[in-house]
């Protein structure tokens, strides 16, 4: 049976490894894994994690990002 994600992680499974994330979006590897172990993403990153998850051919808009911070998902996120 396939694990549920839930809230941020979402949004850090959209890019696969956290060095993916780190490249994708012009940051730190250290950075993108303090996100990712803290379970949020400033938010004054949204716009450049919105264009990076596009360029990957990835859907995500502010809502998705929104609805993540509040530990929910959308559309069979959660």
């Amino acid at each position: 049976m396939r694990k549920q994600i839930c809230g941020m992680e979402n949004i850090f499974v959209l890019f696969g490894t956290t060095a993916e994330m780190a490249r994708a979006l012009g940051e730190g590897y250290q950075t993108v894994a303090s996100w990712r172990r803290r379970g949020s993403i400033p938010a004054k990153h949204d716009k450049k994690i919105i264009s990076a998850a596009k360029r990957r051919g990835k859907r995500l808009t502010y809502e998705d990002l929104a609805e993540a911070r509040c530990g929910r998902g959308k559309n069979g996120w959660n």
